[in-house]
């Protein structure tokens, strides 16, 4: 197989899991797990992972999009590859003569108005594209076209650990064949063997294998090496040390019956499953494991082989999307995305005890000053040490969110009277009472006005945003007067 269509071949293995009788959000756990994160960190509503490598597009995987397929002659992606290599985007269509055609556009379809595009591609070969979009426009940021960027190589690293766990998990099992046909076909059998035990050593990829009766025979030195061993190809794999411990993806230990190894002899075959893979003085390796059992022309029980995926790198990176995607890159805080989130929570809590909660809108005074004045690194500064003095004043329990600009919001789920609320309130403008100081020592004397809201039964996050953000418009009109 060249290693043009070898990508190919992993994406369709991907596609043929998704048909038009079953949505395309079925495809792949991990396939739709990175769209949806291509979605939040673009702040689009909508997004999918289309095949490119056909005339005809194939959904592979969606969030909040129903299509399975059409031309890619003459599609919005077509059009937007037409603009260059690499992330392209618009922030709204209908405005560009290029696309006035396009059904996507006018409704015949959909209305889509912002609309941005991730070419994947695996060795040079352009395989899918990760598309997110959005009804209505978008100002597309550099940092949101970075993230898609991120978004699309995990979507290509995912492609590829797919094709090699099939490649070795399908290279293993003839091996282990070689191995029960060694009475008949000795001399070759010999050369096959020392070939496929040399290749085994040096595979990037951990490859165990265990013989009808449960005794491990193949052991390769990336596994060793893994499992905290020399990686010496002469240790036989009945004297591996217990120098390591197995988990779940949540560190709990596993039971013997749950090690994938032992997992293909009672199941018969085992679909990618994650662990982790803990030595003393290591951080814990994370790997997915797939494997099958071996069988004779009759049926028999040869047994069974095992394919380690290092999954480290990408779940890392992954998780450090998702971080990007609710935090607010500058303070750190969380930003509107993960406060409605919190929101919502606290109200329906809040509700369940007949209880109020508290949501304070909390606006910076004198801050653009410091942005004309000193420029936009000092008021960036500035931002960062006002966020440390909310973070401050506030509770254990409460969350403080940076929404936009010099505007954050205090959420106080437990707070059920307005006095209460006032003495955090007080609290945190009295942290304001001394000049912010730069890192150079140069001082900004920045204060805050806070609008004090109590929600309960019937608010929403959107009320309770709306009344909080008019009671601090009220605090700010009182003193100029």
């Amino acid at each position: 197989m060249s290693s043009t269509t070898e990508p190919r071949a992993a994406l369709g293995r991907l596609a043929a899991l998704a048909s038009d009788d079953l949505p395309a959000l079925d495809a792949d756990p991990a396939l739709e797990g990175l769209i949806r994160v291509a979605a939040a960190v673009t702040g689009m509503t909508r997004a999918s992972v289309i095949s490119m490598d056909t005339p005809i597009m194939r959904v592979l995987a969606s969030d909040g999009f129903r299509y399975t397929s059409w031309p890619r002659k003459g599609s919005v992606i077509d059009l937007m590859m037409a603009r260059g290599p690499g992330v392209q985007s618009c922030d709204d269509m209908t405005a560009e003569p290029a696309f006035a055609g396009s059904p996507w556009v006018d409704g015949r379809r959909d209305g889509l108005r912002a609309f941005a595009y991730a070419p994947v591609t695996v060795d040079d070969v352009l395989i899918a594209a990760i598309c997110v979009f959005h009804n209505a426009p978008h100002a597309f940021t550099d940092a949101e076209r970075e993230r898609l960027a991120d978004v699309a190589t995990a979507v290509a690293s995912l492609v590829r650990a797919r094709q090699q766990a099939s490649q070795l998990a399908d290279l293993a099992a003839a091996s282990q064949l070689a191995r029960a046909e060694i009475a008949r076909a000795h001399e070759d059998l010999a050369r096959s063997t020392a070939f496929t035990k040399a290749l085994l050593e040096v595979l990037p990829v951990g490859v165990v294998g265990a013989d009808a009766e449960g005794r491990v025979t193949l052991f390769n030195a990336t596994s060793r090496k893994w499992h905290g061993m020399d990686a010496d190809p002469d240790v036989a794999p009945a004297d591996i040390p217990a120098t390591f411990s197995l988990t779940d993806v949540d560190g709990r230990p596993l039971e013997p019956d749950e090690v994938p190894l032992w997992r293909i002899y009672r199941e018969g075959k085992l679909d990618p499953v994650e662990s982790g893979i803990t030595v003393p003085g290591r951080p814990t390796r994370r790997v997915a494991a797939a494997g099958a059992q071996v069988r004779d022309d009759e049926g028999n029980l040869l047994g069974v082989v095992a394919v380690l995926h290092d999954v480290t790198e990408q779940r890392a990176l992954e998780a450090a999307l998702r971080e990007a995607a609710l935090h607010d890159p500058l303070t750190g805080l969380p930003n509107r995305n993960l406060l409605l989130d919190r929101l919502d929570q606290s109200l329906a809590a809040a509700e369940r005890a007949q209880r109020t909660m508290a949501v304070l809108y909390c606006d910076l005074d004198g801050f653009k000053p410091v942005n004309d004045l000193a420029g936009h690194a000092a008021g960036d500064e500035v931002l960062v040490e006002a966020s440390r003095r909310l973070a401050g004043a506030i509770r254990p329990g409460d969350t403080v969110a940076r929404i936009g600009g010099d505007e954050f919001v205090v959420l106080c789920p437990e707070v059920g009277t307005e006095q209460a609320a006032q003495v955090i309130a007080d609290r945190i403008t009295a942290a304001f009472q001394e000049p912010l100081r730069r890192t150079g020592g140069e001082e900004h004397l920045v204060g805050i006005s806070i609008g004090v809201a109590l929600c309960g039964a019937g608010d929403t996050a959107d009320t309770a945003l709306a009344n909080s953000d008019a009671a601090m418009y009220q605090v700010k009109a009182s003193r100029k007067r």
